[in-house]
């Protein structure tokens, strides 16, 4: 639906006219943008909120759209009423209506608001995404959400707990499995298995399973939770049998000095800049778990660099944090080190810390 939009827009006019565009404008399409994807939020917590948003709407381009979804239009409704719009318009005026588009679109299709920002987000090029990266890790820090449990009778959640002792079988069977089966298999699932799936994603993926998951719960039945729990179980099942994953394997409480001794050379080669920096955005499990791969001398070098809130963040989540199997141990620390790898290529981290985080990064589970 949004791309057939998308080609009706653009038959009224080129897109390369949008590189005449002012950055005052698009800073404006970016708050525009920003209002869009907090009505979806909003919207997936009552439908009513459409209707009193195209009531207050003063910018002609949102209030068209919301007029016509909360009037009952389709997707193909929404079409004519944009391309109408779009016929004589200039190109700054253009690009607001596919931003509009786009985020009324996806709020018709149910998409999490994150996925809609990002979709906005792309019409005003590559120079917002950190833009809008912040402003969603913002939004996601904010957040206090705890949904109630809906359990669905099965396997699903210790098959979950077996591929989180490897944290990449994990990752692995939910991209599988894709993001949509992935939330309504986990919406039947207790919160020890929303908790453990979430550590594998950023603050925002982890808010956006999270709520997609809370989201389904309320919308599905248990016979379509309990198909998609079956769905993920295949998926499952067909990694396992070409050898992509492993699951089942017994837990082993012990402590690999090699991974460790590795591991901390690693954090201690590190400026409290590049440590602060990946910190900051990281989940509080993630490094809980990880920090348990870690000499004390390390645990001082990462508390040390970061401000009083985020001390005191990452000391919660520790002392929140049960003894993992060497694995899980192991799989977050080489999370850890794949993150700090990826802000060093953009702050210029030292040789010794790259050599050594690229060792941890790829060392093995089994090691």
């Amino acid at each position: 639906m949004i791309r057939s939009i998308h080609r009706s827009l653009d038959r009224a006019a080129p897109r390369k006219d949008y590189g005449k565009i002012s950055r005052q404008k698009k800073d404006a399409l970016f708050e525009l943008a920003c209002r869009i994807a907090s009505l979806a939020e909003k919207t997936r917590q009552s439908s009513a909120s459409l209707e009193r948003a195209a009531g207050a709407e003063k910018r002609k381009s949102l209030r068209s759209a919301l007029a016509l979804v909360s009037a009952g239009a389709d997707s193909a409704g929404l079409e004519r009423g944009l391309r109408g719009l779009a016929s004589d318009a200039d190109p700054g005026s253009r690009l607001e209506l596919e931003i509009v588009a786009a985020g009324m679109g996806a709020i018709l299709g149910g998409e999490h608001y994150s996925i809609i920002m990002r979709r906005m987000a792309a019409f005003l090029g590559h120079e917002y995404f950190d833009k809008t990266t912040a402003w969603l890790d913002e939004k996601a820090k904010r957040r206090r959400f705890r949904a109630e449990d809906l359990v669905i009778p099965g396997e699903m959640p210790d098959v979950v707990r077996a591929l989180a002792i490897d944290p990449r079988s994990l990752e692995l069977s939910l991209r599988a499995s894709g993001r949509a089966v992935s939330a309504a298999a986990l919406a039947g699932c207790p919160r020890d298995s929303i908790d453990q799936a979430k550590r594998l994603y950023s603050r925002i993926g982890a808010s956006a399973l999270e709520e997609d998951a809370a989201y389904l719960r309320g919308r599905l039945s248990g016979d379509e939770i309990a198909e998609a729990q079956a769905a993920f179980l295949e998926v499952v099942g067909s990694l396992e049998e070409r050898g992509e994953i492993r699951i089942g394997i017994e837990d082993d409480f012990g402590t690999d000095q090699s991974f460790v001794a590795a591991f901390t050379r690693a954090i201690m080669a590190l400026s409290p800049a590049a440590i602060r920096s990946v910190i900051k955005t990281a989940e509080g499990p993630l490094v809980a778990t990880a920090m348990q791969g870690l000499e004390p001398e390390a645990h001082d070098h990462i508390l040390s660099a970061l401000p009083m809130k985020e001390t005191k963040r990452i000391l919660d989540a520790i002392d929140e944090a049960d003894p993992l199997p060497k694995r899980a141990v192991i799989g977050a620390g080489r999370e850890l080190a794949a993150r700090l790898l990826a802000a060093g290529s953009r702050g210029g981290a030292n040789a010794t810390a790259v050599d050594g985080l690229e060792r941890v990064r790829d060392w093995s589970v089994q090691s």
